[in-house]
């Protein structure tokens, strides 16, 4: 899973990307090519199972987080969008954060609700740019041929168009099957889900309009103080649990930016146990049994017969494995079953 920040420049993405992966790269340099780092997710549940079933390795998932550069609205001289250039890096990615700038630093005064604005126009002009070239060749093709290669294209398209015209994302829209195969290859931004992040001072109150403008647009609000955060995350556990109380902070910014990542992207955990290894795996809400068996391996989920589960919350109660079983609270289920965040599966498969 990729998050990509973005935003304009001076918002503070860099030092939030510090505060999420410990990268301690300097910030306001600006620069063309984005960085990446890779984080563990943190993950309190399985934590807790590692320290019942005492495995040999722990293995949470994972997230790659990618800080976009940063740019300035708006067309240049030339006519062109700096803003189209750096997106381009947004459609890499499964989900966008932008954060936006509302403290003052020495940067002028903050302006939350312009920024949420612009960029949502930016997307909007980038995506546009990329239908309009694909209904231009479609039109060169049914000239030179006659037809089109799929007639089904250019009217989905042209309802692209009229939305992005409007300056509205296409995340507004239903599509069927269809039209998101159709679409599947131009990676739209507009389409991506998006995570908002409200960057204030320390002991600033984040816009109220600004967060309900922003989840009024489908996206998920968090909202933190960046550099408060890049000073914590370079603290031991311990002190940085007291800051956080102190600050009436509940968790640090990593965590708050997973949950409203897998928010954004509709997901959620399961785990599998056992001497060797306790893992978190990652899959999309109502997935089923045999999709969760295909993010551990492609063979299970070929061979699935049947999958052992037990809640989370069943097993803390009961204390281990065999005392969850001897109150039934491990059942078996079939291919249609619907799986819930935080189950505990083993899979039984014949290949």
């Amino acid at each position: 899973m990729q998050i990509g920040i973005i935003g304009m420049k001076f918002t503070g993405k860099t030092t939030l990307f510090n505060a999420i992966t410990g990268a301690g790269l300097p910030t306001g340099q600006g620069g063309v090519e984005p960085h990446r780092a890779v984080g563990q997710v943190p993950d309190a549940r399985l934590d807790f199972l590692t320290g019942m079933f005492k495995p040999k390795r722990t293995v949470h998932a994972a997230v790659e987080w990618v800080d976009i550069p940063g740019f300035q609205g708006g067309a240049g001289p030339d006519g062109s969008r700096e803003g189209t250039r750096f997106l381009e890096h947004g459609r890499k990615v499964d989900a966008l954060a932008q954060v936006i700038r509302c403290f003052g630093g020495g940067y002028g005064e903050p302006e939350p609700m312009a920024e949420l604005e612009s960029l949502a126009l930016e997307m909007a002009l980038a995506d546009l740019q990329v239908v309009e070239n694909r209904l231009e060749r479609m039109a060169k093709d049914k000239a030179r041929m006659g037809k089109v290669a799929n007639p089904l294209e250019p009217p989905c398209f042209e309802r692209l168009r009229e939305q992005l015209e409007n300056d509205r994302p296409l995340r507004d829209l239903e599509f069927n099957t269809d039209e998101l195969k159709l679409m599947s290859g131009f990676s739209f931004l507009t389409l991506k889900p998006l995570i908002v992040v409200l960057n204030h001072g320390e002991g600033d109150e984040p816009p109220a309009d600004v967060a309900e403008a922003a989840r009024k647009a489908g996206a998920e609000v968090v909202a933190l103080c960046a550099s408060v955060e890049e000073e914590l995350a370079q603290l031991d556990p311990g002190e940085a649990a007291e800051f956080l109380a102190d600050l009436g902070i509940a968790e640090p910014a990593l965590g708050r930016m997973i949950h409203a990542a897998y928010g954004a992207l509709d997901l959620q955990s399961f785990f599998t146990v056992g001497p060797d290894e306790c893992r978190a795996w990652t899959v999309r809400r109502g997935a089923l049994a045999p999709e969760a068996a295909g993010a551990i391996h492609s063979d299970l989920q070929r061979g699935f017969i049947r999958a052992e589960v037990t809640a989370y919350d069943d097993l803390v109660a009961a204390g281990s494995m065999q005392a969850a079983k001897a109150a039934n609270k491990v059942r078996l289920e079939g291919k249609a079953y619907e799986v819930r965040d935080g189950d505990i599966i083993e899979i039984r498969f014949s290949v």
